[in-house]
């Protein structure tokens, strides 16, 4: 069924104007010039929460609905591939998400000429999509 009136939506606060009131997902992304292979679609709920929609999903619009496109970040840490929202994480988060306690580790980035970059627990790392890192166990002091 088509509405009498043009919805209007947002994504990314860019105001778009549909008849088709039901969509799916990654024709939204398409609509807003975000690639679905690279982007998730979220709807941003009167509360300022994001929830993550499926590109397959049929989301039905209302008029003024807002939406947000995310890139999807993939890095590795440990060799072992991870994907994510967030491009600014700490230290300790994405060492808990390696699955070791930030006490007894430490997180470095391998940079491209082949050195490494280290972080304290609590620094804001930014991640870059294809960033490497890599974990350490910490040595005690030695006497």
């Amino acid at each position: 069924m088509t509405p009498d009136a043009p919805l209007k939506i947002y994504i990314d606060n860019n105001a778009f104007t549909t008849l088709d009131e039901d969509q799916e997902a990654a024709a939204l992304l398409r609509l807003a010039g975000h690639d679905p292979k690279s982007h998730d679609l979220f709807l941003i709920t009167k509360n300022g929460v994001e929830e993550k929609i499926g590109d397959g999903q049929i989301v039905n619009l209302r008029d003024s609905a807002r939406f947000s496109a995310r890139k999807k970040i993939r890095f590795t840490i440990d060799g072992e591939r991870h994907t994510s929202h967030d491009d600014d994480q700490t230290a300790a988060a994405l060492l808990r998400l390696a699955g070791v306690d930030p006490a007894g580790y430490d997180l470095a980035r391998i940079l491209p000429t082949g050195g490494t970059e280290s972080f304290a627990d609590e620094q804001v790392v930014k991640i870059e999509n294809g960033d490497q890192f890599v974990t350490a166990k910490q040595v005690g002091d030695v006497a």
